[in-house]
Parts: structure tokens; sequence; C-alpha cells
């Protein structure tokens, strides 16, 4: 659930920041930027040089967003985690990887750990270490370094690694991290949960407060999920909603093939083709019976006859949230629809957060490749 302060967090006396565990900076202007699967980012300006010298490259950074002056006891792991239950999303903990100098002080970027697993050593994952085991497992155990706190990490995607999924040799570990998690996808039928008859399931990952390792599922067509906010175009609990719809991933006239047996099958929506023109696509398949062939084309196209839309929407930055939570938009171009988030932008000095809400829609091809 999101969690409201009691304070507008445009203030910026309700920030603490803390260099090495140990000196205090004052800053303004601070932004924070999130994606899925990637580290997320902090900038924010200091206005002495005696701070921007504390500001050095690769020195740590903890930011705590709250009432609470950053120490021993709140920054660090000891039993005393007082300040951790307030705007708990805003916690961060990362390394300062540029510094722009200004005539009084310094603009600093600094990205969370999951940095660290981009710029990793290499590491040879051997067959005999990944093939056989769940790859919630091997996403955990890449995972797990020093500065990265992995202890939630408990459970199971249900997918296990094997040979054709390419996921062995030298690489970093966030190289490894993002093939697991691109084969993780998988497909969910079941009629007491989704309207459908395709509905996507895929895992994503990130660092949503402080460095704590997050590894969750997205199942963005599961009629049961909860929504943390509701807004619509005239909302008062928004600032704006921006729709945008696009016809990348339309496919209204889908031709199967399985080559080996030198068949195809071709299916077209005519209704979508007549409203949006013909978006065709080609896709191959080791499927072998005609009917579960032709089964499969009609469906594929039932979900990607129509255009896809995404929303931005800005709301104040009170209200807090993180990534993979689902809002509820309602608009007059498709009625109500449930989304993930899946890119934040909080600007302190505006006291706006921008949230980026769309499912990630998998290509024809993954699909077929997905539907048994």
């Amino acid at each position: 659930m999101a969690i409201i302060s009691s304070d507008p967090l445009v203030n910026s006396s309700d920030i603490s920041v803390l260099i090495d565990d140990k000196e205090p900076v004052a800053v303004t202007g601070m932004r924070y930027m999130h994606g899925v699967n990637s580290a997320r980012s902090i900038e924010f300006s200091v206005n002495t040089i005696d701070d921007s010298l504390k500001c050095r490259i690769g020195a740590k950074v903890s930011v705590l967003v709250g009432r609470v002056p950053p120490n021993v006891r709140t920054m660090t792991n000891t039993t005393n985690h007082y300040g951790y239950g307030y705007t708990n999303y805003y916690h961060f903990q990362g390394i300062i990887r540029q510094v722009s100098p200004t005539p009084n002080g310094a603009t600093i970027n600094a990205y969370d750990y999951i940095s660290l697993l981009t710029t990793s050593e290499i590491v040879n994952y051997k067959d005999e270490d990944v093939l056989g085991k769940d790859l919630y497992t091997l996403i955990a155990d890449a995972a797990n370094i020093e500065q990265i706190n992995t202890t939630n990490l408990v459970g199971g995607i249900g997918i296990t690694a094997t040979k054709d999924m390419g996921l062995t040799g030298l690489q970093t570990r966030k190289t490894f991290i993002d093939l697991c998690i691109d084969n993780s996808k998988s497909i969910a039928t079941d009629s007491s949960k989704y309207f459908d008859s395709i509905n996507p399931i895929y895992w994503q990952y990130a660092i949503r407060t402080d460095n704590v390792f997050d590894l969750y599922k997205l199942d963005p067509d599961n009629i049961h999920n909860q929504s943390v906010l509701e807004v619509s175009l005239n909302s008062n609990n928004a600032y704006e909603l921006r729709p945008s719809v696009n016809t990348q991933r339309l496919v209204n006239s889908l031709t199967v093939e399985n080559a080996a047996i030198k068949f195809h099958f071709t299916y077209n929506d005519n209704s979508s083709i007549s409203q949006y023109g013909v978006s065709s696509n080609l896709v191959s398949t080791r499927e072998t019976k005609r009917e579960k062939i032709e089964t499969s084309a009609f469906e594929i196209v039932s979900r990607f006859s129509k255009p896809t839309i995404n929303y931005e929407l800005d709301i104040s930055n009170d209200n807090m949230y993180c990534l993979g939570e689902y809002v509820k938009v309602t608009s007059n171009i498709i009625g109500e629809q449930k989304l993930p988030i899946q890119k934040i932008v909080t600007d302190f000095d505006r006291g706006i957060t921008t949230l980026t809400l769309g499912e990630k829609e998998l290509s024809s091809q993954e699909l077929i490749k997905l539907i048994k």
C-alpha cells in the first residue's frame, strides 16, 4: 500500500543525506528516477564547497526522507531502525557516480547498488551451477553481493533453467540476471482470474527501498489485482493524466508457419483491419497440430488487434508508490484499466511525482513460444 506522510516532502528539511555513513550534507533540488530492472538514481545539489568536497566519486550515499536526522541508529544496520517505517520507499543507498562542480558547490548523481551488478567482475556461469535450478534462485544468488540485502528473496518462479535459455558463459551479474528475467515469462489461462485466453505473467526486479533487492511478479490481466490508487482524466487526486496511444505492437493479420512440415496458417481480424489498416506479422512454431496452430493464431491476434495505451500521471509526492503496484485508470479512450507502475520520477523541489503506467506487452513470437 501507499504510505502517506504527514508533511509535504517538497520541503528540503524533510531530506537527510549522509556521505560514507558519517558526513551529513545539506542538499537542494533532489530528484529520484526509477525504472524496472535497473538501478534507481538520484540527483541533488550541494551549495557549499565543503559539502561538495565530501561528495567524492565512489562515496556511499544514504538518504532518509522524513523528519528523522541521520545517525548510526537510523542509517546503519543495527537493532534500532527508528525512522525506517516512515516514507520508506524514498530511503536510498547507493554510490556517487558523477560530480559536476558549480561555482558554489556541485550537482551529484548517485545510483543504487544494482549499478554494482552492472559493473561486476565477469563471472563464469557453468552448466553444473545453473541448469535445473529455479530462475528465482539463480537471480537471488547473482544479486547476493555485500552491499545488497537479499534476505527477502525466498520463493520460486516455477521455471527451471535449461540449456536452450543460453544462461551460461562469461558475463556480468546483471547480464545473467537479465537473461533469467527474459526467460521467466509464462502464460496463464485460468478462466476464474482472466477474461482473455492468453495472459502473460512476467517478473521484474528493483531495489525499491534502501538496499533491499526485490524480485516480484507482474500479472497485469488478473481481475483480482488490487489498485493502490484510482484516477481519471478529471479526478482531483492527480495534477495531470496523459494518455499515450500507439500501434507499434498492433497485429491484426498473423501468419504462423511450421517450415519443417511446410505448413502455414493466416488469421485476419477484419474488424481491426478496417479500423486501423493492415498490420501483419509472421511467426514460426514447432507445433505440428493444425488445430493448435489455428487456435494460437486466433488467440494472439485477439490480444494484439487493438492499440497499446500507456499513461503518465502527475501526483503530489506526499503519497508514495512503488514499482509493480497497480493504478486503476478510467478514461474515455478505453474505459477502466488496472496498470502496473513501470517508472517513477520524483521531483522534491516541485513536490511532484510522475508515474508511468503500462504493461510489458510480449511480442507475437514470444507468445507463440509460450503457448503450450
